[in-house]
């Protein structure tokens, strides 16, 4: 099911160049057709009549049902979809909120979801089912939505992590969350950010570059922090992971107070991932190791769970005290997907444990003290 995603920033000029070529052969002046081509409208799937109750052209019965998927119920509370935010500088987000019925949203935990290359904002809430999770838990959930100008395959700019791209992003994402924490009282101590691929490498970027607003972070098969600069590197990073000193890669991307306040992380990936490199979740463990333990000599916490099923992971927890501050669930059977999703979604997949469930867990043992929140 899984794709490659070396491919994705080279598609974009094919197809803008197939569309330019579309554009050409609509503009230019047509000959006039004789009465009996409609023989021909025939063949290129072009059907009038009672045949055109039966006949649909390739792909139609895929968009059928993503169309249902879209208008499908999205949990039992309040889905809002596609508002818009914008900062005090102008800059412009689209997003959606899943607000559960079973209280005000006042004092409420939030959860920030971000999507990967090619999703959108309600493809990854009815993908990873983050919303029913929200029901059974009392939190909100924000799902910002990349946008087309900014990057054709609606991939977050983690590969060009500087102010003027990727790091713009992450701080518009951070206003964002900020505003939503001024308008409905959710706790600001217990703000928090998950993605998926491009969304976890972003997700990264939210967490580093604003420590004292999120309280963990959550990376699905993200690539490891701050290798790369453009969309080149960007692939090769996918691909093997860094080569590079881990730590001083760290601390090119990371608001200093990290370094001192911490950032407990949990890391999934799925071991067959053809995509994004397992290797980049071990580095990501390491660089995260050096954020959230004050001895880094000392042992992890191994475990393997649902051996023998397809829901089998390998997980390492670093402790600090009693409480993990860092686990990484290596997901034996899984390819480049949300595990345990719905798999009719893209990039969500049936095996492996629900990750949306071991986000929450996760979660719900961190709590930033003394969180900065406000507007900004």
């Amino acid at each position: 099911m899984a794709r490659s995603f070396s491919s994705l920033f080279f598609k974009a000029a094919k197809k803008i160049t197939r569309l330019q070529r579309a554009a050409m052969r609509l503009a230019a002046p047509k000959p006039a057709r004789k009465r009996a081509a409609p023989a021909r409208k025939k063949a290129a799937g072009v059907t009038t009549g009672r045949a055109a109750k039966t006949a649909r052209p390739a792909g139609a019965a895929g968009a059928g049902r993503a169309a249902a998927a879209e208008t499908a119920p999205l949990g039992a509370g309040r889905w809002e979809a596609l508002r818009q935010f914008s900062d005090k500088t102008g800059r412009r987000l689209a997003f959606s909120r899943y607000t559960p019925a079973t209280a005000p949203p006042a004092g409420m935990p939030l959860v920030v979801m971000l999507h990967g290359c090619r999703q959108t904002s309600v493809a990854f809430a009815r993908g990873s089912r983050m919303n029913q999770w929200a029901d059974a838990g009392g939190f909100m959930v924000l799902y910002p939505q990349q946008s087309l100008a900014r990057q054709v395959q609606r991939c977050w700019r983690w590969f060009q992590p500087d102010d003027d791209h990727g790091g713009a992003e992450a701080d518009l994402i951070a206003a964002l969350i900020r505003s939503e924490v001024a308008r409905h009282g959710v706790d600001p101590e217990r703000i928090y950010v998950a993605g998926l691929s491009a969304g976890a490498g972003m997700a990264a970027l939210v967490a580093l570059r604003h420590p004292r607003l999120i309280a963990a972070v959550a990376m699905h098969s993200g690539p490891v922090v701050g290798d790369a600069h453009n969309a080149g590197h960007g692939l090769g990073t996918m691909r093997r992971g860094s080569i590079k000193p881990l730590a001083p890669l760290l601390e090119s991307v990371s608001d200093p107070a990290v370094f001192e306040l911490g950032m407990p992380a949990l890391i999934l990936h799925g071991q067959l991932d053809p995509a994004v490199a397992p290797r980049n979740a071990k580095q990501l463990f390491e660089q995260f190791r050096t954020l959230n333990t004050a001895d880094p000599h000392a042992l992890p916490v191994e475990r393997v769970l649902g051996l023998g099923t397809e829901k089998a992971y390998r997980r390492v927890d670093v402790l600090r005290g009693r409480k993990t501050v860092l686990r990484l669930c290596e997901i034996t059977r899984l390819e480049h997907a949300w595990s345990g999703g719905d798999p009719s979604i893209r990039y969500h997949a049936r095996s492996g444990p629900d990750a949306s469930a071991l986000v929450w867990r996760f979660f719900q043992g961190q709590r930033r003290t003394g969180a900065i929140a406000r507007a900004q």
